[in-house]
């Protein structure tokens, strides 16, 4: 237990000096956000983290890629109480299982999509962002099979997390076409 303030210090200054570099611009947000699916959800994730005024594209892939772990661990903290409200829903506790077995490999693959992207490694999180994002979609999908179709109860953090992805690609496509 001694050793976890200074994890927590050299924690602190690993993300400071990783988010430290050339200012983002409003007009280099909005140009990214412009491509997305749905800009104003895109303006909103950059807009509302303090570290996108000092982020350059590296640092706002990475807070893309903290925003969509920090969506997922939040989604995976909700499912227990979702999942005690289905005791008479058999089919959608099932789904939910799954669903939070999908999460779960989500979060790994999110979380080794930071230190891909933490190391300059992005062809690396393309791979993990695909394989993160797919398993999601793999639960969303759960519901259209196996049983009556239905709507999952997760259905809108699905949707945020593939706009995350979809933002994070966008950011590390500028990044390697520069």
């Amino acid at each position: 237990m001694a050793y976890l303030p200074c994890l927590t210090i050299l924690f602190l200054v690993s993300a400071f000096s990783v988010f430290n570099g050339c200012n983002a611009d409003i007009a280099l947000i909005q140009s990214i956000c412009k491509d997305s699916q749905d800009v104003k959800f895109c303006n909103t994730i950059f807009e509302t983290d303090p570290r996108s005024a000092t982020a350059d594209l590296h640092g706002l892939a990475l807070i893309a890629t903290s925003n969509t772990i920090l969506e997922i661990q939040d989604t995976l903290s909700r499912i227990p109480g979702i999942l005690s409200q289905l005791r008479r829903n058999p089919l959608g506790k099932k789904r939910l299982i799954i669903c939070q077995s999908d999460y779960n490999n989500s979060l790994k693959k999110f979380q080794s999509t930071f230190s891909s992207t933490s190391k300059n490694a992005y062809w690396d999180a393309i791979n993990y962002i695909r394989d993160g994002t797919n398993v999601v979609i793999d639960c969303h999908n759960n519901y259209r099979r196996g049983g009556p179709i239905a709507t999952s109860p997760i259905n809108d953090d699905d949707l945020k997390v593939f706009k995350l992805s979809e933002i994070i690609l966008l950011v590390i496509n500028r990044i390697l076409v520069k």
